[in-house]
């Protein structure tokens, strides 16, 4: 079998209500030559909705056809009721690993706007259904093209978090790039068959930020700087507050209507792990593992 992939590594999201369950679809293979596997590669690289009681498919939508940079869509979906043109609509919000933010209806899949959230060079836009416009040079080469973002993305497997009172979806993100390379190697039964690689910038050229994006525009509203691509998730509280982790072992608290740090815990080890709040008699409570520690911080 020469070609293949469409994994789904990463938990859905499931819809009492409507009886749906959402679940992202992971990139076509091999992952960066594309030549032996033409068209859209269906559904890789896809949000389907699936009926809870018959799996039977209800919709999907597809961010990265025929995808040759691994971006997947094995992403943690954001499932919320908000306003969009004046009436209330069922929304989920994905930030992809392409660099665009889609926002969807849920109950039929139908697009409604779509905005890059992070450095991208390889599309123009969107087109009306939500369909990547490919710029020249944005796919992988014998010489290796640059291309942002790399192969994790511009968010990756972490979760992001949406706040009903801000109308943000917050999001962790990585701002870095990668020369693509395409390799027309033969495949071999029982070998790692990839198609090529990538090779991605020197750390200096990487940063990453928390960013807060208008759930209905994808616009940004603000963001706060990392030194470095982030691997933790996001949680945002009722109480107004934004937490996540860094690589450098930092766990901190923003204000979720302006990005304003209000506190920050140096664990001493890297943050690889979404925030959890629970409550215990009364008394919220907020946890994170760094490293191999588990810290648990009072409200």
């Amino acid at each position: 079998m020469r070609a293949g992939g469409g994994a789904t590594w990463v938990t859905g999201a499931y819809d009492p209500e409507l009886k749906l369950v959402y679940w992202g679809i992971g990139n076509p293979g091999p992952d960066w030559n594309g030549d032996i596997r033409p068209g859209d590669n269906l559904y890789t690289c896809s949000f389907v909705a699936l009926d809870a009681n018959t799996g039977k498919l209800r919709w999907y939508f597809q961010f990265s056809p025929h995808d040759t940079h691994d971006w997947d869509a094995a992403h943690v979906p954001r499932l919320f009721d908000a306003q969009v043109g004046g009436a209330k609509r069922k929304l989920i919000a994905i930030a992809n690993r392409n660099a665009f933010y889609y926002l969807l209806d849920r109950t039929t899949g139908e697009f409604i706007v779509g905005q890059p959230y992070a450095k991208q060079t390889w599309a123009s836009g969107l087109d009306a259904k939500g369909r990547p416009i490919p710029l020249p040079n944005n796919e992988p080469s014998e010489e290796g093209n640059l291309i942002w973002p790399n192969l994790n993305g511009a968010t990756v497997w972490f979760s992001p978090s949406y706040d009903p009172q801000t109308g943000f979806v917050y999001v962790a993100t990585r701002e870095i790039g990668a020369r693509y390379f395409k390799r027309d190697t033969p495949y071999k039964v029982g070998t790692f068959f990839a198609g090529g690689g990538e090779n991605e910038l020197p750390p200096d050229d990487a940063w990453g930020a928390i960013k807060a994006l208008e759930a209905e525009s994808g616009e940004l509203r603000w963001e706060f700087k990392l030194h470095s691509p982030p691997w933790a998730g996001v949680l945002s509280t009722a109480g107004g507050l934004v937490f996540s982790g860094s690589d450098e072992g930092n766990f901190y608290a923003l204000d979720a209507r302006t990005g304003k740090p209000l506190w920050d815990f140096q664990t001493g080890g890297a943050i690889v792990a979404n925030p959890v709040s629970f409550t215990i008699d009364g008394h919220q409570s907020i946890a994170i593992a760094a490293d191999r520690v588990f810290y648990v911080f009072g409200l």
